[in-house]
């Protein structure tokens, strides 16, 4: 698109040259402006018609453009380009909160200023629950103005706005709501958990989490097919997950993530004893027996589900009086040991596949602070006065 300035009847107009499907085209547009002392003054404004007016070359006026409805057509164009777990995550913030928000409110991309959007984030923060009507946590409204600004940004390259509106928007932080608490286990306390297990058929997937960091989607999702008893190593090539429906992927989640792991003897003799106790449930199973090759699945061969899962964990430590915790949290504690068993920051990041340092040195200091609170602890009662 081009702008230059003509002149009718002594009054400037700004004639913009474009093209669309149909050809070359022309608008004009009248500035009220005479052109004794204001020609300079308009011609530092071409870039702003330009702005202003790009959608004609797509056809779509903002004004008249539903945010909703473009930002449904953007996720279906996005299936193909992302993996379909993230795909259906994405698909549940926008279902469920931001969709619903625009679509009764039928606001057009002119209505989507950073004001607006502000007040929807308010909004979240208050009554986003939508099955009690209370605030949704400051996490969870962090993921969905990710979405907003992720689907604005794409209106922004289609000429649809100028400037990304929601770029810099603050997500208000719910006052008063129990944040969730990061766990990051000692060794002893990490003994315990395990303890807690003894004799539960998912004791061995809490040790693998537990001593290789891995995340539930790779132990869940961990096959026969990567384990290599002659090399004694076993490799994250796949994983299991739960959105919308249950995912298995043979892509793990980061390039980093795809990693060969030792096989340590006491990790060897638990994965050889899965393999003996799948061998006599095909026996005992038959032709109903699941044919899965995952190494941690049900007696019949069925794999865990994800949800299902994290809630026998969590109800196991619940009644085993252990503090609640989320199964990623294993994999916090695996960074934590590590750092008591003295490891640098540069291992630790190898080891737990982490792809920047950044990542590691944040969960050192956390971890950091938590173990100085406990070394105050002990000396509080060192000396008497």
């Amino acid at each position: 698109m081009t702008a230059h300035i003509q002149v009718k009847k002594g009054i400037m107009y700004v004639v913009l040259t474009y093209y669309t499907t149909e050809g070359r085209k022309r608008k004009w547009i009248s500035t009220g402006l005479k052109e004794k002392g204001n020609k300079m003054l308009v011609k530092k404004e071409l870039d702003k018609y330009i702005d202003e007016y790009s959608y004609l070359e797509t056809g779509q006026d903002p004004s008249e453009v539903i945010y909703s409805e473009y930002l449904t057509s953007w996720h279906e164009k996005r299936k193909d380009q992302i993996e379909l777990s993230s795909w259906q995550a994405y698909s549940a913030v926008i279902d469920t909160h931001i969709k619903p928000y625009f679509e009764e409110r039928k606001f057009t991309f002119n209505d989507m200023t950073p004001k607006n959007i502000s007040e929807f984030y308010e909004y979240l923060s208050k009554h986003g629950n939508k099955r009690t009507g209370e605030g949704l946590a400051t996490a969870t409204i962090k993921k969905i103005a990710s979405v907003v600004k992720l689907s604005l940004a794409d209106a922004r390259v289609n000429g649809l706005i100028e400037l990304n509106p929601a770029v810099d928007l603050k997500v208000p932080r719910v006052k008063g709501q129990k944040q969730v608490k990061k766990v990051y286990m000692t060794k002893e306390e990490a003994q315990k958990v395990l303890d807690a297990f003894k004799d539960d058929p998912i004791q061995p997937i809490v040790y693998m989490a537990l001593f290789y960091g891995l995340r539930k989607s790779e132990v869940l999702g961990l096959k026969w097919e990567n384990v290599d008893f002659e090399e004694n190593t076993f490799e994250i090539k796949s994983t299991l997950v739960k959105n919308i429906t249950i995912i298995e992927s043979d892509k793990p989640k980061t390039e980093e993530s795809n990693a060969v792991f030792q096989m340590l003897p006491q990790v060897r003799k638990i994965l050889l004893g899965r393999k003996a106790e799948q061998d006599e449930y095909r026996q005992i199973y038959g032709n109903a027996y699941k044919e899965k090759g995952y190494v941690f699945c049900h007696p019949d061969g069925r794999y865990y589900r994800p949800d299902g899962f994290t809630r026998s964990f969590q109800r196991k430590l619940k009644n085993a009086g252990l503090p609640p915790m989320r199964f990623y949290d294993l994999r916090h504690s695996a960074a934590s040991v590590l750092f008591d068993l003295g490891w640098d920051i540069e291992k630790i990041k190898n080891w737990l596949r982490h792809r920047d340092i950044e990542t590691t040195s944040n969960i050192y200091t956390h971890i950091s602070k938590e173990r100085k609170k406990l070394m105050a602890e002990e000396l509080e009662d060192l000396y008497k006065l």
